[in-house]
């Protein structure tokens, strides 16, 4: 348990941007260094990560992440530290996030998958924001519907990308694992154009992660002229070469994998289908598992020093405290009673002799 934390303490520790995640708000789109959140009550707000700020315009209102926690009734007071606790569980979800998800084993049938509408929904929202992609990329691609859960009753909301051959199965991700719906097999973005460039990669979330970066930096357009394939694992791998073998016309397949021994695998593949011209892109990853990855935002440095320092304190608060109720060693210092006696042993009767 830490000291209370001052406005100016807590404004050099934790950046506005994570305090919008901490407290759930859902990202809308970026542009550079701008986000656009939403708050509860549908006010836009607009964050400059660069400079470390926020504004709403309507009405207009702007200053530093303790002026946004106190905008939305989070802190009344001068004390900060329920703040703090709620932007730790995020850091803590952040150290412990797995950028790489695996693949359920058992596919759920197409009619397990119901109420699908275009994403919307809070959690959902919350989530793909926590993993550092934005609304308005996750909405152009996928959509949002119920499965049943593995394990329990009831059912939960996830994204879900279409694949196969027939349109209506789909792989869907919860924020922990990749759900097969239906037929597996590979899933495609994009419209067949002269002259065209075709990307493939290993999951959706990471086609999302490029998508998204490509977006925010205003290289969308060229990128979505592109055709797009997503593997999805083995199956549309299978499905994949031969697509590319049957499709010799494209001007350059490019190979969006990590340098793992699945992803090495995988762009053989890709390359030898395409009589090895492909073009093996997994210098983006800059020693990340996936681009997802590359793109996730981290914990600032600003906040494990301040961690730092505070585990530091709490060890020599605690050694004091040691120190201080050590107990001392009784000495009896009462002077001895009468004279001084002997005693010896007779050794023709026994026993003791004073």
């Amino acid at each position: 348990m830490y000291n209370q934390i001052s406005a100016m303490e807590f404004d050099s520790i934790v950046p506005v941007d994570d305090l919008c995640m901490a407290l759930g708000l859902v990202c809308q789109s970026q542009k550079r260094c701008l986000r656009h959140y939403q708050l509860l009550d549908g006010t836009n707000l607009t964050v400059n990560t660069a400079r470390n700020e926020w504004a709403v315009n309507n009405p207009h209102d702007f200053g530093a992440a303790t002026d946004l926690a106190r905008k939305i009734g989070l802190v009344e007071t001068n004390d900060f530290s329920n703040a703090m606790r709620l932007v730790e569980t995020l850091y803590d979800e952040r150290e412990n996030m797995r950028y790489i998800f695996p693949k359920a084993v058992v596919s759920n049938p197409i009619w397990d998958f119901t109420e699908t509408c275009h994403p919307k929904d809070a959690t959902i929202g919350s989530m793909i924001t926590r993993l550092g992609l934005t609304m308005d990329t996750v909405k152009f691609y996928s959509l949002e519907g119920s499965l049943p859960k593995v394990k329990g009753g009831g059912s939960e909301r996830v994204i879900a990308f279409r694949c196969g051959d027939d349109a209506e199965s789909f792989m869907a991700f919860n924020g922990r694992t990749f759900r097969q719906i239906g037929e597996p097999g590979m899933t495609v973005f994009g419209e067949r154009r002269k002259d065209q460039v075709c990307m493939v990669y290993e999951n959706p979330l990471d086609f999302l992660a490029l998508m998204d970066s490509v977006n925010r930096n205003g290289v969308y357009p060229v990128m979505a002229r592109r055709y797009h394939i997503i593997l999805n694992g083995k199956v549309g791998l299978h499905k994949a070469c031969e697509y590319l073998k049957a499709n010799p016309d494209f001007l350059e397949v490019r190979c969006f994998f990590p340098s793992t021994e699945t992803g090495d695998c995988y762009f053989a593949a890709i390359n030898d289908a395409v009589k090895g011209t492909a073009i093996n892109r997994s210098d983006l990853y800059c020693g990340h598992g996936s681009l997802l990855s590359k793109y996730t935002p981290r914990v600032p440095e600003s906040y494990l020093k301040w961690k730092a320092k505070q585990k530091s304190q709490m060890t020599e608060s605690e050694e004091r405290i040691v120190r201080q109720t050590e107990a001392k060693p009784m000495v009896d210092i009462s002077p001895m009673l009468g004279e001084k006696k002997s005693a010896i042993i007779d050794r023709k009767e026994g026993g003791l002799k004073l």
